[in-house]
């Protein structure tokens, strides 16, 4: 990621969006409701949602392959 500032930037503004509306329409399930993944420009970010304390959990953010 130290190599892709631009790409960094996009995934920490998607990610903060989550706080506000954590299943937004371009994301997808995972294997449960709360267990999810979003794409961010070339990357990949999978999070899970705890909704009793409001918590959105990045799993893993990985690249890409095209």
């Amino acid at each position: 990621m130290a190599e892709d500032p631009d790409g960094l930037r996009q995934v920490f503004a998607a990610t903060d969006r989550l706080a506000s509306d954590p299943r937004p329409s371009e994301t997808a399930e995972y294997g449960s409701r709360n267990l999810r993944r979003m794409r961010v420009g070339q990357y990949r970010v999978m999070y899970e949602i705890t909704e009793s304390t409001v918590t959105v959990l990045v799993i893993h953010l990985g690249r890409r392959t095209a």
